[in-house]
């Protein structure tokens, strides 16, 4: 809300989804800049993009995969034109359970990072979300906003500073490093820390695409093994980000996808992390058999 309070040319268009997407309560302090276009994030879409090219601001709001399952009209609405609108879409990844693959964000990453202008971020925490709101207010690029449900510590101090595209080492460490972002970033430094010291892995937090390659190559070339941990399908996100980068790094032997290989399923969030192996304790057995591997002298195809 402070955002908004300072920038009067945002506006929220909303997709029924207000007590969900928790735009309530600015459509509360600011009804005339809070939109309603109901189930229909197509028509949501055109709404933003007419505001945005009359000088607003507009965030629309909806789950991720309603929102960005109608990408011809963000295609060409927005990309095309290059639209400043922010797409924020929420309920990203497994954490919403029993709703099951026909409403859980899992493409979304794939499908956002086909638009060569389009900006993305995800938050591990709640300052690098007010960070990053923070940048998109003063910005007026194409952006996609993925935020997640599942509750997490933070990750971050309260003076962070966000830099787009810049790729944030959370963990120093050796041999292996692990790129995640969002929700998992906690988890994965969890996994971390059940793994025996003084050695451990570096953990990177890369809060936004597309990252900066010069500062990838920089890690990349200190570490023989990658691994990517994502709450996305294993096709089209994170992972395929960092492979572009570390195929060309000759000190990479190693590299390692960790995320959902199908469509998703129905299920307590904590039974489908735990059926995608992206608990703490999972992640601490995968980055241990990793580390095994590389000092073995052992290679992954």
């Amino acid at each position: 809300m402070q955002v908004a309070r300072a920038n009067e040319k945002i506006v929220v268009v909303n997709c029924d989804l207000a007590s969900a997407t928790k735009t309530s309560a600015f459509k509360e302090e600011f009804p005339d800049r809070f939109i309603e276009c109901g189930i229909a994030e197509a028509n949501a879409v055109g709404v933003a993009a007419g505001l945005a090219q009359e000088g607003y601001r507009p965030f629309v709001a909806s789950f991720a995969h309603f929102l960005t399952g109608k990408f011809l009209e963000i295609f060409q609405s927005v990309g095309l034109n290059s639209a400043p609108v922010v797409l924020v879409g929420t309920h990203a990844g497994l954490a919403i359970g029993k709703d099951g693959p026909t409403q859980m964000g899992l493409r979304d990453l794939a499908l956002m990072r086909s638009l060569h202008n389009v900006e993305i971020m995800q938050p591990a925490d709640g300052v690098e979300t007010f960070r990053m709101l923070e940048y998109l207010s003063a910005s007026s690029n194409p952006a996609y906003l993925r935020l997640c449900r599942q509750p997490g510590p933070a990750v971050h101090a309260p003076d962070h500073q966000f830099v787009f595209g810049r790729p944030e080492v959370v963990r120093n460490g050796s041999g292996l490093v692990i790129f995640t972002m969002g929700g998992m970033v906690p988890v994965v430094q969890e996994a971390v820390d059940k793994l025996p010291a003084p050695a451990g892995p570096t953990v990177v937090n890369v809060s936004s695409l597309p990252a900066d390659a010069a500062a990838l190559t920089t890690i990349l070339d200190r570490h023989s093994a990658v691994a990517v941990v994502e709450d996305h399908f294993v096709k089209g996100g994170l992972a395929d980000e960092i492979a572009r980068v570390a195929v060309a790094r000759p000190a990479v032997t190693s590299f390692d996808s960790i995320g959902v290989p199908d469509y998703g399923q129905a299920g307590d969030p904590g039974d489908l992390y735990e059926r995608y192996l992206l608990t703490s304790a999972q992640l601490a057995e995968r980055f241990a058999a990793i580390t095994a591997r590389q000092q073995s002298g052992g290679n992954d195809d």
